[in-house]
């Protein structure tokens, strides 16, 4: 059965939550809340959740301070935030789940039903948190490590470690310098939001790039990668692109 935890400090958030829960996931779950972070670190060990909807901004004991203290644990994070650019990215480089507030009740339904997805995937939750907090130490996130969750688990990988992203429908091939490559469950577009910053750019609808590893662009729109792999510039892009890498 699943079992959820609230934790945020404000009551009315809670309230909230815990109506929206009602509202639109199926019974067949229990659900908690607490206003304290600190209190609900000895609710663990007794509640046992298999979901937290873990508030950021909290006093005295933030969401990442709490989850730094749950030293062993066993459930999935559902972050609830105002919005933090930095926490944010953080958050999906880690390939966590985030709701902005003001809650919307489909959005959490969403949420969950991804969690439940997870649940049935038994997907590492811990390695997860664990390179968000990570990240979350460093000054800031050059140096972030991007968590990619396959049918295999959950590997973990710097941006310059990939040399280019495939799109295929609502799948994605990750293509690194060192590795096989690497199939994921969320689309391009995701990851083209998440990389844009880290020299990736978008040269079709489907191809997703490293400039640090083009090798050679030729006059009909064609590049090759350092792993010798050819992909095409979309026609309408072509302009764009000659721009972005001063080609004549």
């Amino acid at each position: 059965m699943m079992r959820i935890l609230i934790i945020d400090d404000e009551p009315a958030a809670g309230n909230i939550l815990n109506v929206l829960v009602k509202k639109y996931i199926e019974p067949g779950y229990e659900i908690m809340y607490c206003p304290d972070a600190t209190e609900a670190l000895n609710i663990l060990p007794v509640y046992k959740p298999t979901l937290l909807l873990l508030d950021i901004e909290m006093p005295g004991m933030n969401g990442f301070d709490f989850l730094n203290s749950a030293s062993a644990f066993d459930f999935d994070v559902i972050f609830t935030t105002a919005f933090d650019h930095y926490a944010i990215k953080a958050i999906r480089f880690s390939a966590l789940d985030y709701l902005l507030k003001p809650i919307d009740g489909p959005e959490l339904q969403n949420a969950i039903l991804r969690h439940l997805m997870r649940e049935s995937q038994k997907t590492s939750k811990q390695l997860q948190v664990e390179n968000l907090l990570s990240n979350l130490q460093l000054s800031d996130g050059s140096n972030f490590k991007l968590a990619i969750s396959t049918s295999e688990g959950v590997f973990l990988f710097k941006p310059d470690e990939i040399i280019r992203l495939q799109g295929d429908n609502n799948y994605t091939h990750f293509h690194f310098r060192n590795r096989k490559p690497m199939v994921v469950s969320k689309t391009l577009k995701e990851y083209d939001d998440l990389l844009k910053e880290y020299n990736f750019i978008r040269i079709h609808k489907s191809h997703l790039i490293n400039r640090k590893y083009i090798e050679f662009v030729n006059r009909e729109g064609y590049i090759t990668m350092e792993d010798k792999s050819v992909v095409e510039i979309s026609r309408r892009k072509k302009e764009e692109i000659r721009r972005i890498l001063k080609m004549s």
